[in-house]
């Protein structure tokens, strides 16, 4: 476990430069949303930045997961880490873990940033802390289904694969059918696209425990998959 902790930070050390990039992002639209504390913003725009937020978190935390085992395998540290007594299944476990801390930390600036907009619109803020912790759900659900297409596909492949699944039931109008639920990421990204601060607006929180469920599940499919990949073979 220890082991696997360090692969997690560094993981973590060196994509700081992305992560902070994107942590500037989010303070600085937050700012221009809000019109830098100057004006009253529309509640329309505040919606606006909340739903971006969560989608954007969600979209990041996938590419990020996707993106990690091409990257190890080309500068061939890969090789490296997977010698020093680990399992390709806790290295996966370790590149999940790193990627949902690196959520977390973006959905609660989001948050903090969001009642800052609150305040300013003159809105309620208790339902950002709700929304935004069914958004570190799909983020590590993203990041586990994108792991898992990033283990027999190139990371862009495995990205547009993990967006594609979490929207095409909106295809066949599976919002209707309770059966929704279950499949990955859709009714997240449902409530998010229909986020308001209203009372009128409330989270599931099956949907939460069926992302963390199905986390566990593509978690255990790519580590499958890799265990049987030959890692030693250089990639572009």
């Amino acid at each position: 476990m220890r082991a696997a902790l360090l692969i997690a930070a560094n993981f973590l050390r060196q994509h700081r430069w992305p992560v902070l990039l994107l942590f500037a992002w989010i303070v600085l639209t937050a700012g221009a949303t809000g019109d830098f504390g100057r004006s009253r913003p529309v509640n329309v725009d505040v919606y606006f930045y909340f739903q971006q937020q969560a989608i954007f978190i969600c979209i990041f935390s996938a590419f990020l997961a996707a993106d990690a085992i091409h990257s190890e395998r080309k500068s061939r540290r890969i090789l490296l880490l997977l010698s020093k007594a680990i399992s390709r299944g806790e290295y996966l476990l370790a590149v999940m873990a790193a990627t949902w801390a690196t959520a977390i930390a973006y959905a609660i600036l989001s948050a903090v940033c969001g009642v800052w907009l609150t305040a300013h619109a003159m809105l309620p803020s208790a339902g950002l802390w709700p929304l935004f912790t069914l958004v570190i759900a799909g983020a590590l659900v993203s990041a586990s289904v994108a792991m898992f297409f990033s283990t027999f596909l190139n990371p862009y492949l495995a990205t547009g694969c993990t967006l594609a699944l979490f929207s095409i039931p909106a295809a066949w109008h599976a919002a209707r059918h309770a059966g929704a639920v279950w499949w990955p990421g859709f009714s997240l990204l449902l409530q998010f696209l229909t986020f308001t601060l209203r009372p009128d607006w409330a989270p599931r929180w099956s949907t939460a425990a069926a992302a963390l469920l199905e986390s566990v599940i593509f978690w255990g499919l790519a580590a499958i998959i890799f265990e049987r990949r030959d890692i030693a073979v250089p990639v572009e």
